[in-house]
């Protein structure tokens, strides 16, 4: 495979976008009340109407938040190659850093966003302005797509699907610069339990709706089990864990409702109804047991696991990432992301590949390896270079 010949990345210009990134609070309005993404997606659409030899849109996908795309138009009969992350980050509450200082430290910079996934989305720009300075016009298209609301319900990806396509994508997740090509999925469950009120004085004479909920949080268990009796390549075993449980009115008063909110990782092939099924399951064996016990079982919210095999971009984005130092082992990640959209909806191979370590990504000190961020705009640019030139 040759070389590209590509303008070297300008690594003080990338530092300095990734800083500006990070200072632009982004936190999902649907999180502690969180400012939103207009601030940051009319600089990055800024950005790329200033840098010149890009198609720039604004897509709306609400009041006030918008997705952005920059296209670098090529010459025809080539590929086009996506580039896709999120602006919104998680909140700030409970954070051991200030979250907007985008401060450096040893080599790494700080920051809520830095990791997830400011880095990439900096390492894709400075991509993306590398291939529009090459004195080679690529055959096929590139497209950046800067997306809201990754961080909740998704509606970014999901709105740009409905106007942009391309041949294989890119999603710059946390992957320390292996490459995801699998990722579970998840079901949000509520469980309601009913009782019957009662005085505290005289709890005999109500039915307590939250040590009915009891039993049936005990047994999770069962499904934990069999759970881990099925391994799926890359991605290990579904998991399943409570996430809030809410009931009761006051001190002095036999609780008579209660509900508690589960979260369901999916397996790629599993669907919300085996979700569901498993928790059905349990309440039919506790209400057996247990004649005074009413529950039912409701999907909120859900969204599919990803999974491609042999997507076209896979070996030139590996071959790109060994010659540039970084391992590009193939992985199966536990987190969930907007690939899953553009796979399943949009039909569209993709790929995880990004700077910085989940591991980090929301915590009280997030931060992201400055070197991993130069090095993801070289691979990311020379991978564009390679598969766009290809029929």
């Amino acid at each position: 495979m040759t070389k590209p010949d590509l303008p070297r990345v300008n690594a003080t210009q990338t530092i300095t976008l990734l800083k500006r990134l990070i200072r632009i609070p982004s936190v999902n309005p649907a999180i502690e009340n969180g400012t939103g993404e207009y601030a940051i997606a009319s600089f990055i659409a800024d950005w790329f109407r200033k840098a010149h030899g890009f198609d720039v849109y604004e897509q709306r996908v609400s009041k006030d938040r918008f997705n952005v795309i920059a296209i670098l138009r090529g010459k025809g009969n080539g590929r086009n190659l996506m580039m896709n992350g999120h602006v919104d980050t998680v909140g700030t509450s409970g954070m051991a850093i200030r979250p907007f200082s985008a401060e450096i430290e040893r080599g790494i910079i700080h920051g809520r966003g830095s990791c997830d996934m400011k880095g990439a989305l900096a390492a894709m720009m400075s991509a993306m302005l590398r291939l529009a300075k090459s004195n080679e016009r690529l055959r096929g298209d590139v497209l950046f797509t800067s997306v809201v609301d990754e961080e909740y319900k998704s509606f970014g990806t999901a709105n740009l699907i409905r106007r942009f396509r391309a041949d294989a994508a890119i999603v710059g997740e946390p992957t320390r610069l292996d490459i995801g090509i699998a990722h579970k999925g998840y079901a949000w469950l509520e469980v309601e339990t009913l009782g019957k009120r009662a005085h505290g004085s005289m709890p005999e004479k109500g039915i307590d709706a939250i040590e009915k909920m009891a039993t049936i949080i005990l047994g999770l268990e069962q499904i934990r089990r069999r759970h881990r009796r099925r391994e799926y390549p890359l991605l290990g075993t579904a998991k399943v864990h409570t996430s809030k449980v809410a009931g009761g009115s006051d001190w002095s008063s036999v609780p008579a409702r209660c509900v508690l909110q589960i979260e369901r990782r999916l397996l790629p092939g599993e669907t919300t109804r085996d979700a569901t099924n498993e928790v059905e399951a349990i309440i039919r064996a506790a209400c057996k047991r247990d004649s005074k016990l009413m529950a039912k079982v409701r999907l909120i919210h859900h969204a599919d696991a990803m999974e491609v095999k042999n997507p076209p971009h896979l070996s030139i984005l590996q071959n790109t990432a060994h010659n540039a130092g970084a391992r590009g082992k193939i992985v199966g990640v536990p987190y969930w992301t907007d690939a899953a959209i553009l796979v399943n909806q949009g039909k569209i191979p993709t790929c995880l590949f990004g700077p910085g370590d989940i591991a980090v990504a929301h915590s009280p000190n997030e931060y992201v390896r400055i070197g991993e961020v130069i090095n993801a705009a070289h691979i990311y640019a020379q991978t564009a270079q390679l598969y766009c030139n290809m029929n």
